[in-house]
């Protein structure tokens, strides 16, 4: 897909600093939507005359700052010629910010709603109807910000694998399931009921999930993730056959770098009486 119709101003600022835009939808564009769309945001705010417009990612200071050096940043650097700095914002969140307005008019006439996307997020319609390699970087994106896998506990270990992301847009939900059966991967998807402290209110949404080692074999295969929280699990899990739960992610490192013994998190009088 050629970008001839989508006009995306520079300002000086962008001028000066050398940014670029992509020409043509690319895999690796379609991973950055993907992000944004998960746990990105796309702002636009009026100061006296004019307006402010960033792009912004957040995330986990401690599970998802491996992932901006690792992967964003290199998107970012390949797609924009821009490299943000990381910030850490509040207690544990990681801050990310493009303040660009070329950045930010071009990814808002790509699709991507101005402000709290949360209820009214879907996917862009040029990603429905692209190539199966734009979708799978696609989904790539979303999974790893806004998805989770976990291991339910079997026979002692944790060791059955289940992918799942939450949403409460469920347009995106039914979008989402739409391309994954597209690629062969069979999902379930639930209303449910969540608690929210910090307002002391019940929400509603949906959530996917992805359930045993068939599907996350087809998943890795076909999809799989960048980000390394998610991966030190399944490396765990592919090493061991099992996966303890909650761990910190500098202890799933530790497993995996032979400084700690993932057996140590079970007894033998639990697993003989699992």
């Amino acid at each position: 897909m050629e970008f001839e119709n989508i006009d995306s101003k520079y300002s000086l600022r962008d001028v000066a600093r050398n940014i670029k835009l992509p020409k043509k939808m690319t895999p690796e564009l379609a991973e950055v939507l993907g992000i944004i769309l998960g746990d990105g945001h796309l702002g636009y705010k009026k100061y006296k005359s004019s307006f402010t417009r960033n792009v912004s990612f957040h995330g986990s200071y401690l599970d998802d700052f491996d992932y901006y050096e690792l992967e964003i940043k290199k998107l970012l650097k390949e797609l924009f010629n821009i490299e943000p700095v990381p910030k850490l914002y509040r207690k544990n969140e990681l801050y990310v910010g493009i303040g660009s307005k070329s950045i930010a008019e071009f990814i808002k006439n790509l699709g991507v709603p101005i402000g709290n996307k949360v209820e009214n997020n879907k996917i862009p319609k040029f990603i429905l109807e692209s190539n199966k390699e734009i979708k799978r970087s696609f989904l790539r994106g979303i999974f790893d910000t806004d998805g989770s896998i976990t291991f339910k506990k079997y026979k002692g270990y944790h060791s059955k694998p289940v992918i799942n992301l939450p949403m409460k847009s469920e347009i995106f939900i039914f979008q989402l399931v739409e391309l994954l059966n597209e690629l062969g991967i069979d999902v379930v998807h639930y209303w449910e009921k969540y608690y929210y402290p910090k307002r002391d209110k019940l929400y509603s949404r949906r959530r996917l999930y992805i359930n045993g080692k068939k599907k996350l074999a087809k998943f890795l295969d076909l999809i799989g993730f960048r980000n390394p929280k998610h991966l030190t699990k399944v490396r765990i899990y592919q090493k061991f056959g099992f996966c303890p739960p909650n761990l910190p992610y500098k202890k799933r490192l530790d497993i995996l770098g032979g400084r700690l013994d993932p057996y140590s998190f079970y007894d033998k009088q639990t697993i003989s009486g699992d």
